[in-house]
Order: structure tokens, then C-alpha cells, then sequence
């Protein structure tokens, strides 16, 4: 049976401690200012609170505080002045209505998508009791509290549900309505769920067939068939990195939007098996430079985890965060997560971060003002650091990967107008954009670089934004392969996936940008794969020259071999190096001699992830987070909220 509180007879209401203390910290200057000059009476939605505990003054603190055109109602829950539950709990007594502390007894049937968008469920008919239960936003109470003031809404016709709880009840009483809705909004032609198709695996054995042939009448032929192609893959490699690398940009800086001026933004984070490190990413969060009344904060986690939700409950987050709790079902995968959330986002603009960043604190304001500068861009990369790359060689390495990849390659990219695969965090839309390019394939692995190319196809504008979001590289080998494992797979998805219908990749990119998706994505999994071999073959014709009595042509071949392979470790070191002085890494001269051996695993886990697209093609492998020994790092101490620790 369904728990619900009746408005008459229900004990008065206090103000949680945390959050009353915080609103009690605010400068009373602005408090003694026109409002309280002026008796500016508290709006509808308010005056009822100050029966309940909760003060006037903090009330007149929290709308003194409010950029212009927040509703009075997001300020006070913005910051944390009282938390939803309370506040609609008193909501619920002020207009005699039922309050649900538990289950509602939901009709059989009904449109829980459209329930879970609108904030308004009907219930079951049970005699004369509640034949619906509401949840209303900000802007929605005014006037119910009107309708129930004038007659025209009955207290025993309706109940009243604090907006978190319906929908998180909703996505437990309907979650396959819920998935429905949220999941497969991308064309079966651009997900990687099928796999390849009929042609694209007829293709694949008609080209085996004819290297196994041609194999068998003249080895020789065939070796030099894939050598030219590696030869011409490696070079154009090269080509687009070096041209990217001098073509970096990203110093753009708009006119930065005030309070008043700024969207609301959501934030999304999709956590699992994160219980170690959630405290550190509310911490981040909760430094960002930007108006708590305007921002709608998701993290999105697992029903099976429950050490992370109990962490996260224990917290008792103000109402800019909710807790979206992802219904059971396949894939179990990050962009599975990011896209349920997106029901209720209610943003202009959008963000994600992975569970162990710490961003830029003005980034979301610095990436709204190049949203307002230019109506035309639709998604921004931000950099990504890493702030552990002393743990180990492998963290070093990674930390001069990220350093050339997000300082130099993909800002370069975006100053050439061409695609980028984008990161997995760190990333800001429009959310209309977003969801009109079919939103998170869940199926692919690497949901990133998927949507990055997707984007350039059908039209949209990346661009880079500089602004940094510090993470954590793993630095133990195991935890580095599984990553690096399911990051090679999800880029082998994105071939598939956009080499489906070369005519129409080619119609939809054009040729330039078409040329420089194929390098990038191909490329990247191509030379990952055969590098070695490369390698091997330049050695072995270096050690056959030496010897002597090499026709004229091998003697030419050998050449150019020659020249692109100093080509090729001047495209990968002197990058490198810039990008480490520009980071301050310590890259040494040994980091250097030693990078081969990190490619050469980069290698091993592009061959292994074969073998885990044919086996398992959509299993996510977890990587572990908060495993280093560099914490994140310290944030003023004016931009931590003080957090109740789960335990």
C-alpha cells in the first residue's frame, strides 16, 4: 500500500542544518538592499515555507541572490536552502492534498514517457481518492496553488509528489516504456548493433580470398601490395597529424555572459562502481562557476550498484543534482546511461564528465558564452589533462598522448573544419542538436569518436574549447589494457559502422573531410594494428642494404621506406615533446627511447580487441578509478560545499 501524508495533522517542517547554515553564510548586504527596503512581499510559492521553520530571511537571502528570470522556487532549491522533499512536502500541506512518500498506486495503463516529461501520473480510481498524483516544476505551482485557491482543483482529486521521486518512481514502475523512449533514437544504418552487414562481410571475404591467392601464386607480389598500402596509409597519417599539429587553435574568447545572461545547463554523469571517488566529483561539480539556480545536475547510476547509490544518498544533494537510476537491461554501457538521462534534462546546454574529473571551474560559463558568440556551433571539446602522470611510465606515456591528442590534433582539426572523434568527457551541446543527431549510440564501445564523426556527417559544427578538466590515467598495467582494450574495439565499432555506405559517407562529409574521417578513424585502427610490421619490415631492408647486392628498385622502395619512417617518429616525438613542455610534463629523453614499447602494447590490445569483437562486441570492461596517488586537485575553499559523508 502506498505511504502518504495527509495535509492536516503533519508535524511542522525544519530546514535541513547543512543547508540552512549555508544560506546563512550569504553576505546580508544584498539582503538589506531594495527587497527588504521596498516589503517586496514573498512570492505565492514561498510565503507558506516561513509556517514551516523556515525563515524569512533566508527565503529573501536566496531570491536576493537569484540571477534575473530564475523563478523563485529554483532559487531556493538551487541553493540548497531546503531540499525538494521538504519543500513539496509543505507544498502538499499548504494546498490539504495527499503527499507520496512511497509507491502511488499507478493506473494500469498509461504514457509513463509522457508522465515522466510533464510531472503529472494518474492513478488508479479508488472511489473518491486521488485520480492523479503531480509533481510540478518551478513554474507550474503559481498556478496550482491558484487553481486550488479559486475552487477549481478539489485536494482530494490530486496528490502531490516531489518532482525527483515521481520520475524516479516511474523509471521503476515503467522502466521498459522508459528504455523504449531512451534507447535505439539512432538509424539502424549508424549503430554498431548489427555489426557489419551483409556486403561489408561479403567484401571482407572476397578481399581474403584474393590476398590468399595472390599469396600462393607470388608471396613477393603480395608483400609488396600491403606494403604500399601501409606505406600510403602511414603517410597520410602523418600528413594529417602534422598538418593538424601546426594548425592548432583554440584561443577563441567571447564575451563572457553574466548570472542574468546565462542557460540553464545540464550536467551529466554516468557512474558505476564509482563509490570511491563520487565525493571527489561532487566536489568538482559543486565548484563550477556557475548559478546553482541554473543548473541541472544528473548522475546516472546503476539499480545493481548499490554501494555507489547509498554513497550518493547519504549525501543529501541540494535540487540541482538528481540521482537517475538507470533501469536494468543491455547494453550495460556508459552512452546507455547518458541517454536515459536526457528525459529529463531540462537544459539549453549540455555537458558530461566521467566520474573522476574535475573541471575548469568557469568552464560551463566560458562554453555558454561560445554558444551565445556563435549560433552556428553545436558541440565544443574541452581539453583533458592528466593530473597522475608521474604514478608510472604508463601514466607519463598517457599524459603525453592526451597532451598531444587535446593540446594540438583535435584543436587543429576543428581550425581545419574537419572531424575530430571527440572525447569521452568533456564534451558540451546544444541539446537539441544532440538529440536531433540520434543522441548516444549505446551498442558502440566508443561512443565518443562515433558521435564526433556522426556530427561532421550530418552537418553540425565542433569546435575546441580551451578549458581544461583534469581525470586520472590509469597507471597499473591490467587497468590500462582493459581501457585501452574497449577504446580499440569501440573505433574498429565506428569503421564498421561509417564504412557501411561509402557513397553516402562521401555525399554527406564531402571529399576533403570524408578523406580526413577515414584517415583519422581508419587510420588510428589500421596503424595500430600493422605498426609492427611496419617497423619490422624498414629493419630487416636496413639490415639487407647493409649486406649489399639490392636491385635498383628495391633500392628506391628502401628509400622511401626509409624517409617514412624518420617521418613517421618526427610526427609522433616532436609533437610530443611540444605538447609535454606546453603540460610541463616530465617526459625524458628515456620516456622517449621507450615509446615503441608503448605502442607496441597499444598493438597488442588492437589485436585483442578483435578478438572481443567477435566474442563479446558490446561488453563494456570497467576501468577502475580512483586508484592514483595524486589526488584531485584543491579547489578554493569559497567554492567546496561542505558534503555529509555516507558513513
Amino acid at each position: 500500500m502506498a505511504e502518504t501524508s495527509q495535509g492536516s495533522g503533519t508535524p511542522s517542517i525544519s530546514t535541513p542544518e547543512p543547508f540552512a547554515d549555508r544560506a546563512a553564510a550569504r553576505p546580508p548586504s544584498r539582503v538589506d538592499g531594495p527587497i527588504r527596503a521596498t516589503g517586496r512581499p514573498l512570492p505565492s510559492e514561498l510565503q507558506f515555507l516561513a509556517q514551516h521553520g523556515v525563515s524569512a530571511d533566508q527565503l529573501l537571502r536566496a531570491l536576493a541572490a537569484a540571477p534575473r528570470g530564475v523563478e523563485p522556487l529554483d532559487a531556493l532549491l538551487g541553493e540548497g536552502v531546503v531540499t525538494e522533499e521538504t519543500y513539496y512536502h509543505a507544498l502538499a500541506q499548504h494546498l490539504g492534498c495527499a503527499y507520496y512518500v512511497g509507491e502511488p498506486p499507478f493506473a494500469e495503463s498509461f504514457d509513463a514517457v509522457k508522465s515522466l516529461r510533464c510531472g503529472v501520473a494518474p492513478l488508479a480510481g479508488r472511489g473518491r481518492g486521488p485520480r492523479a498524483v503531480i509533481a510540478p516544476r518551478a513554474q507550474s505551482v503559481p498556478r496550482l496553488i491558484e487553481m486550488r485557491a479559486s475552487g477549481r482543483l478539489h485536494p482530494k482529486s490530486f496528490a502531490v509528489a516531489s518532482p525527483q521521486r515521481l520520475a524516479a518512481l516511474l523509471r521503476m514502475r515503467c522502466g521498459d516504456a522508459v528504455l523504449a523512449d531512451a534507447l535505439s533514437r539512432v538509424p539502424d544504418s549508424f549503430s554498431a548493433k548489427g555489426g557489419m552487414s551483409g556486403a561489408q562481410i561479403v567484401s571482407a571475404g572476397l578481399f581474403a580470398i584474393l590476398a590468399f591467392a595472390l599469396g600462393a601464386a607470388n608471396i613477393h607480389a603480395l608483400t609488396c601490395v600491403a606494403s604500399l598500402a601501409l606505406w600510403l596509409l602511414f603517410s597520410a597519417s602523418i600528413a594529417l597529424r602534422s598538418a593538424a599539429a601546426v594548425a592548432h587553435k583554440d584561443d577563441v574568447r567571447p564575451k563572457m555572459l553574466s548570472d542574468d545572461e546565462l542557460p540553464v545547463y545540464t550536467v551529466v554523469a554516468a557512474v558505476y562502481r564509482e563509490a570511491d571517488v563520487i565525493h571527489e566529483l561532487v566536489r568538482a561539480l559543486d565548484a563550477l562557476d556557475y548559478p546553482k539556480s541554473k543548473l541541472d545536475i544528473k548522475l546516472v547510476a546503476e539499480r545493481r550498484d548499490e554501494e555507489t547509490l547509498s554513497r550518493i544518498l547519504g549525501m543529501r544533494l541540494p535540487a540541482h543534482y538528481e540521482l537517475v537510476v538507470a533501469p536494468p537491461g543491455e547494453p550495460s554501457t556508459k552512452p546507455r546511461a547518458l541517454n536515459i538521462a536526457l528525459a529529463t534534462a531540462r537544459g539549453d546546454l549540455m555537458a558530461v564528465y566521467d566520474a573522476e574529473d574535475a573541471p575548469s571551474p568557469n568552464q560551463l560559463r566560458l562554453a555558454a558564452s561560445r554558444f551565445a558568440a556563435d549560433r552556428g556551433l553545436d558541440c565544443l571539446q574541452a581539453r583533458i589533462t592528466i593530473r597522475n602522470a608521474d604514478d608510472s611510465w604508463l601514466s607519463t606515456m598517457f599524459a603525453a598522448e592526451y597532451a598531444v591528442l587535446f593540446d594540438l590534433i583535435n584543436p587543429g582539426l576543428c581550425a581545419l573544419e574537419l572531424p575530430i572523434a571527440l572525447g569521452g568527457t568533456s564534451n558540451h551541446f546544444r541539446l537539441a542538436s544532440l538529440i536531433a543527431a540520434g543522441r548516444w549510440d549505446e551498442w558502440n564501445v566508443a561512443e565518443d569518436a562515433d558521435l564526433g564523426i556522426r556530427l561532421a556527417r550530418f552537418g553540425y559544427t565542433v569546435r575546441s574549447l580551451n578549458s581544461d578538466t583534469s581525470e586520472e590515467a590509469p597507471h597499473e598495467f591490467l587497468n590500462w589494457f582493459r581501457q585501452r582494450v574497449r577504446w580499440q574495439k569501440g573505433w574498429m565499432q565506428t569503421c564498421i559502422v561509417h564504412s557501411r555506405e561509402p557513397v553516402r559517407l562521401l555525399a554527406s562529409l564531402g571529399r576533403p573531410q570524408a578523406l580526413s574521417g577515414a584517415i583519422l578513424i581508419f587510420g588510428s585502427v589500421l596503424s595500430a594494428l600493422f605498426w609492427p610490421a611496419f617497423a619490422l619490415d624498414t629493419l630487416i631492408r636496413a639490415i639487407e642494404a647493409g649486406r649489399g647486392g639490392a636491385s635498383a628498385w628495391r633500392e628506391a622502395t628502401d628509400v622511401f621506406v626509409y624517409i617514412l619512417a624518420l617521418a613517421g617518429i618526427w610526427s609522433m616525438a616532436v609533437p610530443a615533446i611540444v605538447a609535454a613542455k606546453l603540460r610541463r610534463l616530465n617526459l625524458t629523453a628515456k620516456d622517449l627511447a621507450l615509446a615503441p614499447l608503448y605502442y607496441l602494447l597499444v598493438s597488442l590490445a588492437s589485436w585483442t580487441a578483435i578478438l572481443d569483437l567477435a566474442m563479446r562486441p558490446h561488453f563494456w570492461a570497467k576501468t577502475e578509478h580512483g586508484r592514483t596517488r595524486r589526488p584531485a586537485p584543491p579547489l578554493a575553499a569559497a567554492e567546496v560545499r561542505v558534503l555529509r559523508q555516507a558513513d
